[in-house]
């Protein structure tokens, strides 16, 4: 199915009827204005909302809420010090790591010494003066 050209824009190689401008002209004009309304209404919202005095607190901000752990801190630089006194006083002194299991520190200083008297402890050698290793059932055997 095809559309009747008109025999004098077929003659003249090309349309001779164009879009109506006046048509044109009033769609552009109406999508301006409908833009124009609904900046203005959005506009007019926000001005009401501001000027409103009452504040909406919702049920969650109303509450007071702890968040879980690890929580981070708001001055991290403020507990520095005290991090700083705790790191110098594990690495320069004396104290139990687990007390149970007979597991000390020493000073880094000592540490140093004794490897320097006694040197690395190899792999091998440290099996060999631990000996066998031993189950429970042997354990008992030997009390």
């Amino acid at each position: 199915m095809s559309v009747p050209v008109d025999p004098r824009s077929e003659r003249d190689g090309y349309e001779h009827h164009d879009a109506r401008v006046r048509n044109l002209l009033f769609i552009g004009v109406a999508i301006l204005l409908a833009m124009l309304a609904s900046c203005a209404a959005v506009a007019g919202l926000v001005w009401y909302l501001d000027s409103q005095q009452q504040t909406y607190v919702t049920p969650v901000e109303a509450s007071d809420q702890v968040p879980p752990k690890p929580r981070l801190e708001a001055h991290p630089s403020a507990n520095g010090a005290r991090v700083v006194a705790e790191a110098r006083q594990s690495l320069l002194h004396y104290g139990w790591v687990d007390r149970d299991a007979g597991l000390a520190r020493i000073p880094v200083e000592r540490a140093m010494s004794i490897l320097a008297d006694s040197g690395w402890p190899s792999a091998q050698r440290s099996a060999v003066e631990a000996g066998p290793p031993q189950t429970e059932t042997h354990r008992r055997a030997t009390r």
